[in-house]
């Protein structure tokens, strides 16, 4: 497989994943503005605290920015999985969001169906 397809199928996969992570946004009791833009969501907090989610082409990795730190996932076995944490993104972003909306969140376990 060439380069350009290679990276052609990472920006399809994750265009879906995004799709999928903001209907996921939707699902939430809180009301949190998201904003897709250049490749990324910034999901805004009623407090103004942020989670920025980015796909990172070159490295083949998504970043997730948050209050409690920044994580860095990569591709394993058709997972997104963060080695640091030893999470996958599911349990990432529902931890991260728990923290930062204050409430107990369990909405992203579709975007690993």
């Amino acid at each position: 497989m060439s380069q350009g397809s290679i990276e052609q199928q990472y920006h399809q996969q994750l265009d879906a994943l995004m799709m999928m992570i903001e209907d996921c946004i939707d699902e939430l009791p809180q009301d949190v503005d998201v904003d897709g833009a250049n490749g990324q969501l910034t999901l805004t907090f009623p407090d103004g605290s942020q989670i920025v989610i980015s796909r990172q082409p070159v490295q083949q990795e998504i970043w997730v920015a948050a209050k409690s730190g920044g994580f860095h996932l990569r591709e394993q076995q058709d997972q997104w999985f963060c080695a640091v944490t030893q999470e996958r993104l599911s349990a990432l972003l529902n931890r991260v969001v728990s923290e930062q909306s204050g409430a107990p969140v369990e909405v992203f376990t579709l975007i690993d169906a």
